[in-house]
Formats: structure tokens, C-alpha cells, sequence
């Protein structure tokens, strides 16, 4: 389903947008499996829950999740999720391997991820994508997003405001976001978000991948940490000679 005008301002505006497609549920069982392997071998990176366990029960996060398994480059380069990261980015698009690129395993009781925001306002646009492999919900500390707040004008560093997550004003003007089984999130990274604890006994796994307009002016084309999913590397400047001009010296008229 290709973004209206509607999504195309819902976005700009709030910052975030809810993608209608979902994976399909074969790519979901076959990216749940893929992760089943990488935790029941403790593959490394990985981040664990506070305490003392080491076990596959105790993993947050894996990390370096494109370089374990091609099932997860798959679902990162569905054509109707680069269709909506084309409302932010534009058609050139990368996926940046050094940022996010990991999956949340978020195991019961899971503690939660602070305020934050990824990017500060000023920097250029980086989307974020969450691409649900488990159902979220409000018991299992679905993401909350603060709309609007890539807007905000102080220039500051504000990126991990700190205080207490369910006391913190972010809170209160936040709004969680549930997701369905397969389905796909993306927002604005310097948009405000955090989520809360996992209160269900079930994991709440889901991906988290970050993805870039490719920068015309970048000198270096073939950045290994950054992988074009869309589009081309292409510098699109100011052309020489500018068209549609008359030839001679321009005057004043």
C-alpha cells in the first residue's frame, strides 16, 4: 500500500507511523526460529537483563542482528516497508549496520527502557523501524512515543533526560503504541520514546533497525556501514551547465 498524503503529513507532524502491512506469517515463524538458535547458542553480542543469570532466559538484547542470519536482512528490506520509509527518506535509501541493528528480546519482567531519544532534533533525519516478531502490548511494555517531539526547539543535549520513568513528564505526554504480531512501526529517532516493564510471562521480541537517506554529498559512496536498500548512490548537486538557462553571462533585466 503505497503512503498517502495523509500518512505522508501524520508523519511529518507526529513523527511516527503505523505501517498496515504486517510480514507474512511464514517470515515471522522463520525470523522466531532464526532467534530461537542465536539465543539457545548465547551467541555473543549480547546484552543481558540486571542480575546474575547467564543463561538464554536472561538475554535482553541480541545485537548485530543483520550479520547472524539472512532471514533478518530479509525482513528488513520488505518492499512495503521501504514503500513507507520512502515518507521520511526519500527513494535513496540506506540501512545503517552501526546503529540499532539489534533485536529486543525483552524476556519476562524485563525492566524498562528509559527516556530517550536517538538523534538530537537538529541532526539529519535518522527513521527508526520495530518490526514485531511477538505481539505488544501495555502488559508486556509496549514503546511509548512522545508525537511531536522532534519538533522541539531547545538545542541542549536531551537526548537521556533521566528521572524516574512512570513520574517523568515524557510519561504523561507520551503515547503507547501496541502492535500486532508481525507488524511494523517507524518513527522519527529523535522523537522522544521509551517502554516499560515486561509484566506478562511471555518474551516481547521484536527488531530495531535504523535506516538513513542517502546523503548526495556523501564523498565516500561505499560506506561499509551502511547498506543501499533502495535507490542509488547518486550526487544530485547543482548540475553544470544549469538547464533551461540561455547561454552568455546572466544580467539583470
Amino acid at each position: 500500500m503505497t503512503p498517502s498524503d495523509e500518512d505522508i503529513w501524520h508523519f511529518q507532524h507526529s513523527g511516527y507511523y503505523v505501517v498496515p502491512q504486517t510480514l507474512p506469517e511464514a517470515l515471522i515463524a522463520r525470523l522466531n526460529a532464526a532467534t530461537d538458535r542465536e539465543l539457545a547458542a548465547l551467541r555473543e553480542p549480547v546484552v543481558w537483563e540486571k542480575g546474575d543469570g547467564r543463561d538464554s532466559r536472561d538475554i535482553r538484547r541480541l545485537s548485530k542482528i543483520l550479520q547472524r542470519d539472512p532471514v533478518f536482512m530479509e525482513a528488513a528490506t520488505q518492499p512495503f516497508l521501504l514503500d513507507a520509509l520512502e515518507i521520511a527518506l526519500g527513494p535513496n535509501i540506506d540501512l545503517l549496520t552501526n546503529k540499532h541493528n539489534h533485536l529486543m528480546v525483552r524476556p519476562p519482567q524485563s525492566g524498562i527502557v528509559p527516556w530517550h531519544s536517538g538523534e538530537e532534533a537538529y541532526e539529519p533525519t535518522l527513521v527508526t523501524a520495530l518490526i514485531y516478531l511477538e505481539e505488544s502490548t501495555i502488559e508486556n511494555g509496549c514503546v511509548r512515543i512522545v508525537p511531536g517531539s522532534h519538533h522541539r526547539p531547545f538545542r541542549q543535549q536531551q537526548r537521556y533526560p533521566g528521572g524516574d520513568f512512570h513520574t517523568h513528564a515524557l510519561y504523561y505526554h507520551a503515547l503507547p503504541v501496541p502492535m500486532p504480531r508481525g507488524g511494523i512501526l517507524i518513527f522519527n529517532d529523535s522523537c522522544f520514546h521509551g517502554a516499560d516493564v515486561n509484566r506478562s510471562p511471555h518474551s516481547r521480541r521484536s527488531m530495531t533497525l535504523g535506516y538513513r537517506a542517502h546523503d548526495a554529498h556523501d564523498v565516500s559512496k561505499e560506506d561499509p556501514e551502511k547498506v543501499l536498500v533502495r535507490g542509488e548512490r547518486t550526487y544530485t548537486g547543482h548540475p553544470h551547465p544549469f538547464p533551461n538557462l540561455p547561454d552568455g553571462p546572466l544580467t539583470d533585466t
